[in-house]
């Protein structure tokens, strides 16, 4: 063990006559170790919850979704003959337009979303149903039938069975044109689903291919497209390149263009809190300076004595920047094994309940990220790193002569 390692772990590890630069050195590795420990903890809860919304939207929207202008029939059934390639996927061709539902008085506006019948059981929302008439998937949904969200149903005291009135959009321009009243259609709740997204219960109703015949009238003002299912999430970009480079003029989606917002939202929040929390690293950083600098000054002597015996200036600094970075690697890892252990406790055990009357998830969702854990390791111990270089050039600059003759 070369001296200049031993000297820094005798400064560390001995008790000092001026007890103030020992208080230093432990506060500037408590803070390095809180530093570490909370970002790490607050890293995994904002993954957990970015994971757990990531689930949410997947479960309920297309990985892609493509929209076709103008009701292009020859574009859709290229698309459609295309996607026929694709072994790990399923697509369910829609066409999607606002219209106004109505009970006993009761009206909202809402989206209507038509599916082609070979694929409207097969849809993600009936796996969310929490009352269903139609237990058998695999018979072909009855004319007039629709599927709509609890808030919805609550709104308008819908029950399955129940009739409500659709009144689209183009039946309204119609009635005007031809100073009529519009003629409103009757459709029968088939199924009532529950996601917890508000946007899904209160605005969607769900309709099969075979309501067309009812809906004549939409072609004018709807969006016709393609939603599609991937069996993973990891080649949805793959898959969206190849049909944007093969179909130029029609729009195509990700699952992360459909939720921009929301998603930048929380990466957002991420980075700031990281930022914020990595400032309790920089304070305790300065501390582990100050009391590097301070230890430089009380052993000016040493130092002193160990240059006239024949030390180099890059030994002198070597003492200094070797004890800097033993405080922080001790922190740090210190804080990492508090970081991880709450962590996976968390993960394992739920201990920290949620209410859930208020929220969607009965504990808090953390999710350990492995690259982010090495990103805030690597970076504590590259801040201490910097805290050594200016005291470790302070001590080699020493005049021996001066220190010797002062002490």
């Amino acid at each position: 063990m070369k001296y200049p390692f031993k000297i820094a772990l005798r400064y560390i590890f001995t008790l000092r006559k001026f007890h103030f630069i020992t208080f230093i050195s432990i506060l500037s590795a408590l803070g390095i170790m809180i530093g570490v420990a909370a970002l790490i903890i607050v890293t995994s809860l904002f993954n957990g919850f970015r994971s757990f919304a990531v689930n949410e939207i997947i479960g309920l929207e297309p990985h892609i979704r493509i929209y076709i202008k103008n009701y292009d029939v020859t574009s859709l059934r290229n698309v459609q003959d295309y996607l026929k390639k694709f072994n790990d996927l399923v697509s369910f061709s829609f066409f999607t337009t606002k219209a106004i539902v109505e009970k006993n008085q009761n009206t909202r506006v809402v989206q209507l979303f038509v599916f082609n019948d070979t694929g409207y059981n097969k849809h993600p929302i009936f796996s969310k149903l929490v009352f269903n008439i139609n237990s058998n998937k695999n018979v072909v949904p009855p004319v007039r039938s629709a599927i709509i969200g609890f808030g919805l149903a609550d709104a308008l005291r819908l029950m399955p069975g129940n009739n409500f009135s659709v009144l689209t959009v183009d039946d309204i321009d119609y009635a005007i044109m031809h100073f009529s009243f519009p003629t409103k259609r009757e459709f029968s709740v088939l199924g009532i689903f529950q996601t917890n997204n508000p946007d899904y219960d209160n605005n969607y109703v769900f309709l099969p291919t075979a309501s067309l015949v009812s809906i004549e009238k939409v072609v004018k003002s709807v969006t016709y497209g393609i939603d599609i299912r991937l069996n993973s999430i990891d080649i949805v970009e793959k898959v969206a390149t190849e049909i944007r480079k093969n179909f130029p003029k029609i729009s195509v989606f990700t699952w992360y263009d459909l939720n921009k917002d929301i998603m930048n939202a929380m990466q957002f929040e991420k980075y700031a809190v990281f930022i914020i929390l990595s400032l309790i690293i920089s304070i305790a950083v300065f501390n582990v300076l100050a009391s590097l600098f301070m230890t430089v000054i009380e052993k000016k002597p040493d130092i002193a004595i160990l240059l006239a015996l024949g030390s180099t200036q890059k030994e002198i600094e070597s003492i200094f920047k070797i004890q800097g970075i033993i405080i922080g690697i001790i922190s740090t890892f210190v804080g990492l094994i508090v970081g991880l252990g709450f962590t996976l406790a968390q993960i394992k055990y739920g201990f920290i309940k949620l209410n859930t009357q208020k929220y969607i998830i009965s504990t808090l969702p953390m999710e350990i990220s492995i690259p982010t854990i090495v990103a805030i390791v690597l970076v504590s111990i590259f801040l201490t790193y910097l805290a050594t270089i200016y005291p470790s050039k302070k001590a080699s600059k020493i005049v021996v002569a001066e220190s010797i003759f002062k002490e």
